[in-house]
């Protein structure tokens, strides 16, 4: 027999919490008879969506620039020709006032050839969510291992391990992490319809995050004779020939 018994426990925990942002998309076309008259279309384009940014700046925590592109427009011929050029710009923009969010999308989806994707909630990479889950898990290691403990009439001596789920079991290094917190789940992607009115659907969609390690604790060696045949409430003892 060892000289301490040994307890290996997991510990997980899912948190559900409110995002921190919202992720929308605009992406602005513009279509011309020519390489330049597209590309001066495109910039008015986008001037006028910037501007509708710029009107919301206690909502917007930042813009960014994802892509651009600009090319000829081919002929629906067979020919194989082409009938003039065609071009788009697509941002990225984070919102945290999200009582605002509904109008910013209304007048985004208002501007020519432009187009309105989200919101998508997330949170940030470096959110406190992340660190109340881990935690979180740990406590729920120990509560777990003392209720082992506690069955065999035991108490929990001493922690040997700690590690992010998957270290303990499969022998990686600690240059090898096995991500143990999931980042939020994929968010709800909600779309704005321009008619007589403008339809949104702008509930929050709440955030789950999870967090889970593996613990390894000595024990005070268990009182076995002390625990006999006992069973879970109400259920019947074993009958041995």
């Amino acid at each position: 027999m060892p000289q301490h018994a040994l307890i290996s426990v997991r510990g997980e925990v899912v948190l559900e919490v409110e995002p921190e942002f919202a992720r929308i998309e605009v992406s602005v076309a513009a279509a011309g008879a020519d390489r330049a008259s597209t590309l001066k279309l495109l910039r008015d384009r986008a001037a006028a969506v910037e501007k509708v940014l710029a009107s919301f700046p206690d909502a917007i925590e930042k813009t960014e620039t994802c892509g651009l592109r600009v090319g000829p427009r081919p002929s629906s011929r067979s020919s194989g020709g082409q009938v003039g050029y065609h071009g788009a710009v697509h941002h990225v923009v984070a919102v945290t006032a999200f009582d605002q969010l509904g109008e910013l999308i209304a007048q985004l989806a208002e501007q020519d050839l432009t187009e309105v994707g989200g919101p998508w909630w997330e949170l940030r990479p470096d959110s406190p969510a992340y660190q109340e889950a881990r935690v979180f898990a740990a406590s729920d290691a120990v509560r777990r291992a003392r209720d082992y403990a506690s069955a065999l009439g035991s108490e929990l001596d001493a922690l040997v391990e700690l590690a992010d789920t998957g270290l303990l079991a499969d022998g990686r290094s600690q240059g090898e992490p096995r991500a143990s917190v999931a980042g939020a789940r994929l968010p709800q992607r909600t779309s704005a319809a321009i008619g007589d009115e403008l339809a949104l659907d702008l509930t929050p969609a709440r955030q789950a995050v999870r967090a889970s390690v593996e613990a390894r604790f000595t024990i005070s060696q268990p009182d076995l004779a002390a625990m006999g045949t006992a069973g879970p409430p109400g259920a019947l003892a074993p009958q041995w020939p």
